[in-house]
C-alpha cells in the first residue's frame, strides 16, 4: 500500500491500454510504440510528460528484444541512419522545450499522416537507397524523435518500402534503437522531461508495454509471415487516426 502511494494516483485507463497495444505492436514489427502511446498519452498527459514515460518504458524492455531480433539487422544502412540521427536529434529536443504544445500535436498528426500516405503510394525499392537518402532518414527521424518521440515512423517507412524482409524490418529496428534511445534520453534529461510525473507514469505503464512485448513477439513467430506488411500498415493508419488533435474528445 506504501509504494502504491508513492506512485500516486494511476493514470487514466485509456493511457494503460495505450501503453499495452504499443507493447504489442512494438513486439510484432519491431516499431511503432509511440504512434500508439503517444497521442493518448499526449492528448490525456501533456506531450511532454508522454514522451518521458515513452522513452523510459522503452528503453528498459527494448533489450528483452535483442537477443532475438540482432541477427536481422541490416547494420549496413543503420550506421549511416544513426549519423543523421545524432544530427537531427537535438534540433527535435530543442523544437519540444521552445514551442507551444498544440503545434507539436499537429506536427505529431500530419506527419502520421504523411507516412501513411507515403506507404500507401509509393512502390517498393528493389535496392537499398544510395548514402544520401539515408542520412536525410536518419536526419528526419531524429528531428521527429526528439519533437514527438515518432522517429521510428520514418525509419518504418524506410524499411518498409525497400527490399528488407519482415525479419529485418523487425530487427533492424530494435537494433537502431538501443543506442538511439541512450541519446535522446540523455538529451531529454538535460532539457529537463523526466519530472516526478514522467518517473511515476511510467511506473504504472512498465507493467502493460511488457505483456504487450510479450505478445507480440509470440505473434510475430506463429503469425502467417504474410500478415507481417498488412498490419504494419494498419499500425500506421491507426496511428494517423488517433493522433488527430480534433479527436481529444473522443479519447479523453
Amino acid at each position: 500500500m506504501d509504494l502504491l502511494a508513492q506512485l500516486g494516483a494511476p493514470p487514466p485507463l485509456a493511457v494503460l491500454l495505450a501503453a499495452f497495444f504499443a507493447g504489442m505492436v512494438r513486439g510484432y514489427t519491431g516499431f511503432g510504440s509511440a504512434m500508439i502511446f503517444m497521442p493518448v498519452a499526449g492528448a490525456y498527459l501533456g506531450p511532454k510528460t508522454a514522451i518521458g514515460i515513452m522513452s523510459i518504458i522503452d528503453a528498459v524492455l527494448q533489450f528483452a528484444m535483442i537477443r532475438s531480433t540482432w541477427r536481422h539487422a541490416r547494420w549496413g544502412e543503420i550506421g549511416p541512419l544513426f549519423v543523421g540521427y545524432v544530427v537531427g536529434l537535438p534540433l527535435g529536443v530543442w523544437l519540444l522545450v521552445t514551442i507551444d504544445p498544440s503545434p507539436v500535436r499537429w506536427v505529431t498528426s500530419l506527419s502520421i499522416v504523411l507516412v501513411l500516405t507515403l506507404l500507401l503510394t509509393v512502390g517498393r525499392i528493389e535496392r537499398s537507397p544510395g548514402l544520401p537518402a539515408t542520412l536525410a532518414t536518419g536526419i528526419t527521424s531524429g528531428v521527429i524523435s526528439g519533437l514527438a518521440s515518432l522517429g521510428g515512423m520514418v525509419l518504418s517507412l524506410f524499411w518498409l518500402a525497400g527490399p528488407s524482409h519482415n525479419a529485418g524490418v523487425r530487427g533492424s529496428s530494435v537494433a537502431f534503437f538501443v543506442p538511439a534511445s541512450v541519446l535522446s534520453m540523455s538529451l531529454l534529461a538535460y532539457a529537463g522531461i523526466f519530472t516526478p510525473a514522467v518517473f511515476q507514469g511510467a511506473a504504472w505503464t512498465i507493467l502493460p508495454y511488457a505483456v504487450g512485448i510479450g505478445l507480440g513477439s509470440l505473434l510475430f513467430g506463429r503469425a502467417d509471415p504474410r500478415f507481417f506488411r498488412p498490419v504494419a500498415f494498419g499500425v500506421i493508419a491507426a496511428a494517423a487516426i488517433t493522433s488527430m488533435p480534433l479527436l481529444d474528445r473522443v479519447l479523453r
